[in-house]
């Protein structure tokens, strides 16, 4: 999936947080605890913060529009920072988001710096997922991230006013005092013995209590990634390619000449090729869904079951004998894989271009036949049963 530029995840700084000394001394909330009738499977157990629309309905003044993007924003700053900067496994940034995620369906985005939030989400996703990083690191790392970002904001709103580009953009205008200088270098570093060193660990150690008191202590997170690798393993040999697969080039041969064709792929690489190429796309969109709420309102395995689904749509892949998908994805309604595949295909499709358009419209018109198929089904026949 192409990265957006880092000034896309650059939202104005949150008001001053207010005083929070006493929180961590408040219980969980009681709708966060695990309940004594869950079921004992956690990837049967629906999220304990399930919510039925991408925000929860609390005293914000943010616009749903609005609080997406910050979701999306934060999300990107969250995955840039966890695997380029400080090397974290691919789980423990997926764990970090969904903390996020769950953090602000509790409370609003004016009530803390959703970035000092993000950072007390990664100090405790480490710890979580058994890759733990010293906390000096951590703020280091985000705030040297969230700097640069913050100069190729500053430099690009100088070079809009030097172009006559007219007036500053609300959602880039950051509070005076809060953007560093357009002279700053990006090799600057956070002073550990500075005072905004001192406020930033007081804060994030703060937040990681707060996060584990909203979340109840619920440290155990389900992610796709196995859902859909087990999948894949289990259905390949009901899958194949729309198109026969051609072998990569392997360029032109002395004298500009076309090399010969290469020989047909043979039953078992095609099948290793469709394997990887399935899993591969899968593991992007589940990537790709950890910008969004979807964490809060379904299973882990549903998302699993949907990036397959879309993978092997954007891939050419299909089930044996032309059959439809949906006969294969056991325990997913078509209006759950419907309300899912559109989330993610809302968040991906603005950046994979024209290349793509082709490919989502496809998507989106076989959604909307198995929807008008089940639109008259009773609603238990809608869920294909889990084997």
């Amino acid at each position: 999936m192409n990265r957006k530029p880092m000034d896309s995840w650059v939202l104005p700084p949150s008001p001053p947080p207010r005083d929070h000394r006493r929180i961590h001394d408040l219980p969980p909330p009681s709708s966060l605890l695990p309940s004594p009738s869950s079921p004992a499977c956690p990837s049967q157990r629906r999220p304990s913060t399930r919510i039925t629309s991408p925000v929860l309905h609390r005293p914000d003044p943010m616009t749903p529009e609005a609080e997406k993007q910050a979701r999306r924003r934060t999300c990107r700053f969250i995955e840039e920072a966890g695997q380029r900067s400080l090397r974290l496994p691919r789980v423990a940034v997926s764990t970090a988001a969904v903390f996020f995620h769950r953090f602000y369906a509790r409370h609003a985005f004016q009530e803390h710096d959703r970035f000092e939030v993000a950072m007390a989400c990664l100090l405790l996703a480490g710890k979580t997922e058994e890759s733990p990083k010293k906390l000096e690191v951590v703020i280091r790392e985000c705030w040297k991230l969230r700097r640069r970002a913050q100069q190729m904001q500053v430099q690009a709103q100088m070079q809009s006013r030097s172009m006559g580009g007219g007036g500053e953009s609300p959602m880039a205008v950051a509070s005076p005092g809060t953007m560093p200088s357009p002279t700053s270098t990006d090799g600057a570093q956070l002073d550990i013995n500075s005072e905004e060193y001192s406020r930033l660990k007081e804060r994030v150690l703060l937040l990681e209590r707060i996060i584990l008191h909203t979340i109840g202590f619920e440290l155990s997170i389900d992610h796709p990634y196995k859902f859909l690798v087990d999948f894949v393993q289990e259905k390949k040999r009901m899958l194949e390619y729309s198109k026969q697969p051609s072998p990569s080039s392997r360029g032109t041969a002395d004298g500009g000449q076309p090399p010969p064709p290469p020989p047909p792929l043979n039953k078992t690489a095609q099948y290793a090729q469709m394997v990887q190429e399935l899993a591969q796309n899968a593991m992007n969109f589940a990537n790709d869904s950890m910008h969004t709420s979807l964490c809060l309102q379904y299973t882990a395995r549903e998302i699993a079951l949907t990036c397959v689904y879309l993978s092997g749509k954007y891939s050419g892949i299909r089930p044996v004998g032309n059959r439809p998908w949906i006969e294969l994805l056991d325990g997913i309604t078509v209006e759950d894989l419907t309300t899912i595949s559109i989330q993610i295909l809302e968040l991906v499709q603005p950046r994979k271009g024209m290349d793509s358009e082709m490919a989502f419209k496809m998507i989106r018109k076989d959604l909307d036949e198995m929807s008008a198929k089940t639109s008259d089904m009773p609603p238990d026949a809608k869920r294909l049963k889990t084997n």
